[in-house]
């Protein structure tokens, strides 16, 4: 048998075969919210002088490769930190495709060897995204002001596509629990363009059909910091004319850069909506001219940095007999409001004095956030949640819709995307001759397998609602806990998603239910926003509620009976479905039905009963499979042995050079979801 390897489509020189033994697993039962694929054990390549140059000669300590992420990953650009298409073929035929990584280079003597590790489907597409974040992605194009105009005209077009403005109380946003600022209204991002972005920086295609559903397409991912800010582009310069002047004098000053303040009488005012906080400097560098009359004892020039009319920092230079030259410097730090002003002013004693240069600055700090006021731009990548994980968000989903995620057989970078629900088309191929019958073959019932309790659950958030709720009923706000009732185990199996869950809310002055996110202080008297866990939602316009305000201050925008409405129920009135695991115990809003349709219902149930049916049981066997079998392998298949069918849970231990059985682990088929 003849095995070939290829990264990047340059073939490896194999000086022998390798050893190499592959497992197959597309969804572990052993292994609980694992979301499996293909992988081999660690495979040794032979140092040759093909090899060595396809792995960019890493093995000289001198040498240095190209690394042009552009280029693809071998040869002069090379770069052991990043993952490389893999191919496999034995006897001309593919057994494997995925992505290697080398993880040690061996010399013993003249002798180079290559550790590398190879992984397969949702590895190679994991591995593509790296450890890129979510707010690394591009999502200037839907940059807009924060308007009424816009809040409420995203209400009507829930598509999966753009930017969604829900009403979210999140503290001290509504002075009387019936009118609402329009910071309750911060802009939220369909988890649909989140997908697409992933998906088009990661090099892979997709078919991924829920993606297209009504539920996938209302989902959205809402603000989640306390403060809607920008990065301050407000910042302000202008160098001092040179210049002589006599007694009590404002110098000129040239404007270099203008950010929002603008000339009015002698001093500079600032004109930007948003508070900014930065710092002012004031140089000026010149000489005292003329003294005559000879100045009296302690006479002065003292050169103020004024605001708003008053001095703030100062310095004073005392004036000997004879002319002399100064320079000066002053900083202070202060938070700007609009119309406040700043300018430089020079008081004197008899005497005249000269300007040479100098500067007047407002210097905001790189970065320094700045509100967003209402009518102000809104830049998007400034409100999604930081710090997660392009990977972490797109298992997270996987994770929530029971989603299983395998290779195409026939595009290297291309991956398929389905609910278990979904996956199985009822088709079976019969292995029952491929059964090595003289080999042990091992029947356990599920239950010496499972945990006694599964937990399916949202990060924990310390808002005010879920924080309570998790004290009063020592579990997390729609969460689940699945019990297997198995007398035999007592573990708990459990799996977490990044989101938090969000608890909905309505106040007994108004009519509209909405999500709470926030804390309370001063004896719960008072509502604190916080920068929160990021959330996932349901979108939808909610219409024929009585009148309300959206204000700016005290100024009313407009009175509305509508709403956009966010929350885990696709309709807070009459709901029919809901994105928790399990309905809550206790809801903090009129009530008067409550779906049964939820994750764990819609996406899990079938596959939990499967798996702790009494009747369920895990056959190992071993199976003598050849290379066409592993092309051809398809998890979505059910394989019949005797008459009875079974999925394939894993197998594992397939070595592509001696044709020889291999052990492969089999769940009996209870529950037909086909």
């Amino acid at each position: 048998m003849r095995t070939q390897i290829f990264i990047n489509n340059e073939e490896l020189d194999l000086v022998k075969d390798i050893d190499a033994e592959f497992t197959f697993a597309i969804d572990d039962i052993a292994d609980f919210g694992s979301k499996n694929t293909s992988f081999s054990k660690t495979i040794t390549i032979a140092g040759s002088a093909k090899n060595n140059k396809v792995f960019g000669f890493i093995f000289d300590l001198g040498n240095s490769n190209f690394t042009n992420d552009s280029n693809p990953n071998v040869n002069y650009d090379f770069n052991a930190s990043k993952v490389a298409p893999c191919r496999i073929f034995v006897d001309g035929i593919q057994i494997f495709k995925g992505v290697l990584r080398l993880m040690e280079v061996v010399i013993t003597g003249q002798a180079i060897e290559y550790q590398c590790s190879v992984y397969g489907d949702l590895g190679g597409f994991i591995s593509a995204l790296g450890n890129k974040r979510i707010e690394d992605l591009d999502f200037s194009a839907y940059n807009q002001n924060w308007t009424l105009a816009n809040i409420t005209g995203s209400w009507d077009n829930i598509n999966a596509s753009g930017v969604y403005f829900p009403l979210i109380d999140y503290g001290n946003v509504t002075t009387n629990n019936v009118d609402f600022s329009f910071k309750a209204f911060k802009p939220a991002l369909y988890v649909k363009e989140y997908l697409k972005k992933i998906q088009e920086g990661s090099g892979y295609t997709w078919d991924f059909p829920l993606l297209d559903t009504n539920l996938l397409k209302r989902l959205v991912v809402p603000a989640n910091k306390a403060i809607i800010s920008n990065p301050s582009t407000s910042a302000f310069e202008a160098s001092a004319n040179a210049a002589t002047y006599y007694t009590d004098q404002y110098p000129d000053f040239t404007v270099i850069t203008a950010g929002d303040f603008t000339l009015v009488g002698n001093a500079y005012k600032y004109n930007g909506a948003s508070s900014l906080p930065a710092t002012v400097t004031l140089e000026l560098q010149g000489s005292i001219l003329d003294v005559y009359p000879d100045p009296p004892p302690d006479t002065n020039v003292t050169i103020s940095l004024q605001l708003n009319g008053g001095t703030i920092e100062s310095q004073t230079i005392p004036v000997a007999y004879e002319p002399q030259g100064f320079s000066i410097s002053v900083t202070y730090n202060h938070t700007f409001a609009t119309n406040d002003t700043i300018n430089a002013y020079i008081s004197s004693e008899a005497m005249s004095y000269q300007i040479v240069q100098g500067v007047l600055k407002v210097n905001a700090p790189a970065g320094a956030d700045v509100p967003v006021n209402y009518g102000e731009p809104l830049l998007i990548n400034n409100t999604i949640p930081r710090g997660i994980f392009q990977k972490d968000f797109f298992l997270s989903i996987c994770k929530m819709f029971n989603l299983y995620v395998y290779d195409d057989k026939y595009d290297t970078n291309k991956i398929h995307i389905k609910p278990y629900i979904d996956f199985y088309d009822g088709s079976f191929i019969d292995w029952s001759n491929k059964v090595d019958r003289s080999k042990a073959i091992s029947i356990k019932p599920m239950s010496e397998i499972n945990a006694r309790y599964y937990q399916f659950k949202y990060k924990q958030d310390n808002d005010y609602y879920n924080e309570n709720y998790r004290k009063k009923y020592n579990e997390g706000y729609g969460d689940r806990l699945y019990d297997t009732e198995f007398d035999f185990v007592k573990d708990t199996a459990s799996f977490e998603v990044i989101f938090a869950a969000t608890v909905l809310y309505q106040a007994e002055t108004t009519d509209k239910i909405y999500p709470a996110i926030y804390k309370k202080s001063d004896n719960n008297s008072k509502k604190d926003p916080i920068d929160s866990v990021i959330r996932i939602l349901q979108a939808k316009k909610i219409t024929g509620r009585s009148s309300y305000k959206i204000q700016n201050g005290v100024t009313d925008l407009a009175t509305l009976t509508s709403y956009g409405y966010a929350g885990h129920l696709d309709d807070p009135f009459t709901p029919t479905n809901d994105i928790n695991y399990g309905a809550p115990k206790e809801v903090f809003y009129q009530a008067s039905t409550y779906p049964t349709t939820n994750l764990f219902n819609a996406y899990y149930s079938d596959y939990m009963a499967e798996i702790t049916d009494k009747d369920s049981k895990l056959m190992k066997c071993q199976i003598l499979l050849n290379a066409a079998d592993v092309l051809n392998l398809d998890f979505g298949k059910l394989v019949m042995i005797d008459n009875q069918l079974f999925r394939i849970n894993k197998l594992e231990g397939y070595n592509s050079i001696d044709y020889n059985t291999s052990k492969i682990e089999l769940l009996k088929v209870i529950t037909k979801v086909f």
